[in-house]
């Protein structure tokens, strides 16, 4: 594995013009922040003024700064003290992380072995921001759609509250900062080829559909060790 990735590039952003007379897109200020972050709009270390992303996207800024308090609890952004702005501090390694935090509800699930069959398929259903992904060209690798997929079908499961906090504090900025763009624009070299960290993708959708829930947290680890950064690990990586 090599010890050295480049560092990110922030990509030239067009100009962006607003119909002042257009309605107010129904879209989620989180995933468009997001967006911002896995397109190299933002990068680690930038602030995040929720005035500014308003006036970019349209939205009120309440609604941004509701959003910028989800990114906080989920790990992605910080707060400057004594002001209202926000710190990227999303890195090539909390993917990592948040596949871990991901792995440890999955583990849960499969701990009482739901029965997946009364659920819909994941090939019948589309990712929560499967439409927020197609709106700005953003593509996932094929294993990591298949992969997000099956926790998706997994987290549904769960509670109505729990079920929603996962959805926003893991799902949806998997789904985006997980993209190709994203691993490109940040460096990000997953530490194992596509073929074979969608081996274990279907290893786990076997698992679970024939209910041998044991193998399935095990697997789940094994793939967050192929999808995250073929680097080091330092101190100050995200747990």
């Amino acid at each position: 594995m090599s010890a050295t990735l480049p560092r990110p590039t922030r990509p030239a952003q067009p100009h962006r013009t607003r119909d002042s007379h257009a309605p107010r897109p129904a879209v989620d200020p989180a995933g468009l922040m997001l967006v911002d972050i896995a397109t190299g709009r933002y990068l680690p270390g930038d602030e995040i003024d929720a005035q500014v992303v308003a006036r970019e996207h349209g939205l009120r800024p309440v609604d941004v700064r509701i959003a910028l308090y989800d990114l906080r609890r989920a790990g992605l952004v910080t707060g400057v003290p004594f002001s209202g702005t926000r710190v990227v501090v999303w890195h090539r390694r909390t993917n990592e992380a948040l596949m871990r935090r991901l792995g440890r509800v999955l583990a849960g699930v499969a701990a009482v072995s739901p029965v997946l069959e009364a659920l819909p398929e994941p090939a019948e259903t589309r990712l929560p921001a499967a439409d927020l992904l197609v709106r700005h060209g953003l593509a996932l690798p094929a294993d990591v759609e298949h992969f997000l997929d099956l926790a998706r079908t997994m987290v549904d499961t769960l509670p109505t509250d729990e079920r929603v906090r996962v959805h926003s504090e893991l799902l949806l900025p998997l789904t985006v900062l997980s993209t190709t763009t994203a691993l490109h624009v940040h460096g990000v070299v997953p530490a194992l080829p596509e073929g074979v960290r969608g081996a274990i993708v279907d290893l786990v959708e076997a698992a679970a559909h024939y209910g041998d829930w044991a193998d399935v947290p095990g697997l789940v680890a094994d793939y967050t060790v192929a999808l995250g950064a073929d680097e080091p690990r330092s101190p100050g990586d995200p747990a």
